[in-house]
């Protein structure tokens, strides 16, 4: 008699509608990275994105995977600070031709990061600007939740070279001779935080 109840119990739970077959998340070791950058409007938290760069390389042998440009519209243009849309390289002309809007943005680089870790330099910044625009526009994060940053790792493997003080993209990149490419363009910057953390990993 018990197992029989035992066994109309399963049959319930077997032909429940909120019953899926839990999805198995990969190791850590297997999930692939993909190195971004962010870049803004300005320096406030109330900033808007203007760029997204990102660089999938596939999981233990970093080979690169996907590269891609991502250039946003800002949906308030009058708010931006225009030295900071200066540095981040942004022009009227050219994000009228490449932008996206914002969401449409959003959602191409949701694209490439399933499950995968994150890695930035200094990333907490462009973390919670992501994270912002994900929410504001009824978006939600697909990636590993906790990011890789090469600034930690580069605190932690340089912490002994005069060279460096500040453990800035711009002071890792002259002393591994890296290419920056354009500064404060974000696809540039994402190419050269991958190339610093594999010096810093000895590759």
């Amino acid at each position: 008699m018990k197992e029989k109840r035992e066994n109309e119990h399963m049959s319930d739970i077997d032909l429940s509608e909120n019953n899926t077959t839990p999805e198995i998340e990969p190791l850590m070791q297997e999930r692939d990275l993909v190195f971004f950058d962010c870049e803004f409007t300005g320096l406030r938290f109330d900033h808007e994105l203007t760029e997204i760069g990102l660089m999938k390389v596939k999981a233990g042998t970093f080979d690169v995977l996907h590269e891609r440009d991502i250039k946003l519209k800002p949906e308030h243009i009058e708010n931006a600070d225009p030295h900071g849309l200066e540095i981040s390289g942004y022009d009227p002309e050219e994000w009228a031709k490449e932008g996206v809007e914002m969401k449409a943005g959003l959602q191409e680089f949701l694209r490439y990061t399933k499950d995968v870790i994150l890695v930035g330099q200094n990333v907490s910044k462009d973390i919670l600007h992501l994270e912002k625009a994900l929410f504001e526009h009824g978006l939600k994060s697909n990636y590993f939740y906790k990011p890789l940053d090469t600034f930690t790792l580069g605190w932690f493997m340089l912490r002994d070279e005069p060279a460096i003080t500040r453990y800035s993209l711009r002071e890792m990149a002259d002393y591994f001779g890296v290419d920056r490419g354009r500064a404060h363009r974000a696809i540039d910057d994402a190419r050269t935080t991958y190339q610093i953390f594999l010096k810093l990993l000895g590759r």
